[in-house]
């Protein structure tokens, strides 16, 4: 009898584990690289980007004017959302090495999806953030560099893309459904 109790436990927790596996995907992480030497640049990441993998955009350029740089990926299935982050130089006085920097995401049909949010200036760098949270479904996609350059300057973009992030409701239900399970376990080893 105890036997039984403690097997039907076991896979109990079994159950629990795989449903808990299943929802966390076993990911390799890439690193897309891309470097640009050019105010006026575009490039084509060939390999989609899936849950893990990282885009990394590195431009240091000698040039002035205007910065226009374009760089198309893809999304994996799988991914949902990003955290993305950005830093420029705008060194000091007499006038900033890169300003008025704009970083924008754009689906296939350039509709405008997500822009950076500026969060402030440290060490002679502007920094700028794509808040947790940020969503981008499976499909292609266009990142968009502006700006002006008034003598040499870098500007480096990093995107980390992952899982779609569970509306809060759908986790409670999972808590409280594992909950369940537990407390239904514990009771029928007490009987």
């Amino acid at each position: 009898m105890r036997n039984a109790r403690a097997a039907r436990l076991g896979l109990l927790s079994l159950i629990c584990f795989g449903a808990l596996s299943a929802s966390a995907q076993v990911a390799f992480a890439a690193v897309q690289s891309v470097n640009y030497g050019n105010l006026v640049a575009s490039a084509t990441v060939a390999t989609p980007l899936d849950v893990g993998d990282t885009l990394f955009l590195n431009t240091f350029t000698t040039e002035t004017g205007a910065l226009f740089e374009t760089t198309k990926f893809t999304v994996g299935p799988g991914v949902g959302s990003f955290v993305g982050r950005a830093a420029w130089e705008v060194g000091g006085p007499p006038e900033p090495n890169l300003s008025g920097v704009i970083i924008d995401i754009f689906d296939a049909s350039h509709t405008l999806v997500v822009s950076d949010t500026f969060a402030g200036v440290s060490a002679g760098f502007a920094h700028g953030t794509f808040g947790p949270g940020a969503t981008l479904a499976p499909g292609t996609y266009t990142l968009e560099a502006t700006g002006t350059s008034a003598r040499a300057a870098s500007l480096d973009v990093s995107l980390t893309f992952a899982e779609a992030i569970p509306e809060a409701g759908t986790f409670s239900m999972l808590l409280a459904g594992l909950g369940a399970l537990g407390f239904l376990a514990r009771r029928r080893l007490m009987m």
